[in-house]
């Protein structure tokens, strides 16, 4: 049944889809001309990896199984991972970067996903909605190898020391329990879905005497991390999961999570990112390939069109961190990324001079979009955020010199 609630998602999706067909008419108007896009995206929705879960609910309530097998794109992260590649198309279609229908050149697109099977399979499925019918190489290193464009360090292509990583985190955001202070209240709402509950409760439950850690491992090769950031993060991001693959309510933290709540437990996952990916020494390395492959991406004239990378979360945050962007979608903490969204940059050139622009931004479909599924067209608009980039002055459009972008590529 089309309810009340349905109703309003669908007028949001269909104003926001307004948003991007005005914004499309006002570049298509201008005097600059939309030459290329790079979208790095997070894959779609999937099954709990291995060990990702590390609290178990306190009375004992098993976890709910999945269908498929741990680490993959489900059929319904997919059919979510359509509806974007559909919605790429139908923008860059009315900004005159492609057609509306028919198979582009080859030469327009590059695929390329990391080697897990919820990447491959989600750049598939985004191909596959935007050019259906048509066969578009989906690239990719052999599955389970450590492709370095996504993973630099365990492929061993940068410099990294765990010595100095821990040091330089430490230094940066004063611990895990200081990131940790401000985001109680995220830790309780984690203890109230959990089931905690009275005296006989595990210590953990006692949030505000859980404190963490962060050294340098026995073997000195790798950061241990311990504490509520280590053990409710993956938790966290399970639950926020099965809501996202339209599971019933009591599959979704026991029934006990409400989805405003979601947004607090988005923040407990967010968290980890602020250790492994964030910090400057970490970011720095982990997107030490990747912004390298943006930056040819960019300055290369025979790049194609359309460029779509496939990877994690981490991926997205140590892009941003580099780039000193910040971001927050609709029903996520601040710098969590959405299940199945990308960071996109756009290339803009002015035909009169020769000159180009870059526009920054994210794109999302909500975690309620993603639960519903709803049908291509303009329900299946996802929210768009433009990201401002320090030390440019951005037009109306939020356009800034492509300079300014090389520049901190090449930092």
């Amino acid at each position: 049944m089309f309810t009340y609630r349905h109703k309003n998602i669908a007028l949001l999706a269909c104003l926001l889809f307004t948003q991007f067909a005005l914004t499309a008419t006002t570049h298509a108007a201008s005097n600059l001309q939309l030459e290329r896009v790079i979208l790095l995206y997070r894959h779609g929705v999937r099954t709990p990896l291995p060990g990702e879960v590390q609290l178990d609910e306190v009375t004992g309530k098993p976890w709910p199984t999945w269908a498929q097998p741990p680490s993959e794109l489900t059929p319904h992260g997919a059919a979510g991972a359509r509806l974007m590649g559909q919605y790429d198309r139908q923008r860059l279609a009315a900004a005159g970067l492609f057609s509306h229908h028919g198979c582009p050149a080859p030469a327009q697109l590059w695929f390329w996903a990391n080697t897990d099977q919820r990447t491959i399979a989600s750049a598939r499925a985004l191909a596959e909605g935007f050019a259906p019918g048509c066969h578009i190489a989906i690239g990719h290193l052999p599955q389970g190898s450590d492709d370095p464009l996504f993973h630099p360090i365990e492929a061993g292509v940068t410099n990294w020391n765990a010595q100095q990583a821990v040091a330089s985190i430490q230094a940066g955001i004063g611990g895990p329990d200081a990131l940790m202070a401000s985001h109680r209240d995220a830790l309780a709402t984690m203890a109230h879905v959990m089931g905690c509950s009275s005296q006989h409760d595990p210590a953990w439950c006692a949030t505000g005497n859980w404190h963490g850690s962060l050294a340098v491992s026995p073997d000195h090769q790798h950061m241990q991390l311990t504490g509520p950031i280590d053990k409710t993060s993956g938790t966290a991001e399970v639950i926020l999961m099965a809501y996202a693959e339209g599971r019933a309510m009591n599959d979704v933290g026991w029934g006990r999570v409400t989805p405003a709540q979601l947004e607090q437990l988005s923040q407990l996952h967010a968290l980890l990112f602020d250790i492994y990916a964030r910090p400057d020494y970490m970011a720095e390395r982990v997107a030490s390939v990747m912004r390298q492959n943006i930056r040819h991406l960019l300055e290369d004239k025979q790049a194609p069109r359309l460029s779509v990378m496939v990877g994690s979360d981490n991926n997205i945050i140590a892009l941003a961190s580099v780039l000193g962007l910040h971001f927050k979608m609709p029903g996520y903490a601040k710098d969590d990324p959405p299940i199945g969204g990308a960071l996109g940059i756009e290339l803009w050139r002015n035909p009169a001079n020769g000159q180009r622009a870059v526009r920054i931004f994210y794109q999302a479909q909500s975690l309620t979009q993603l639960r519903l599924l709803p049908s291509a067209g303009a329900q299946a608009a996802p929210a768009a955020l433009t990201l401002p980039l320090s030390g440019c002055a951005p037009d109306e459009q939020g356009r800034c010199p492509l300079s300014a972008l090389l520049s901190r590529l090449r930092r």
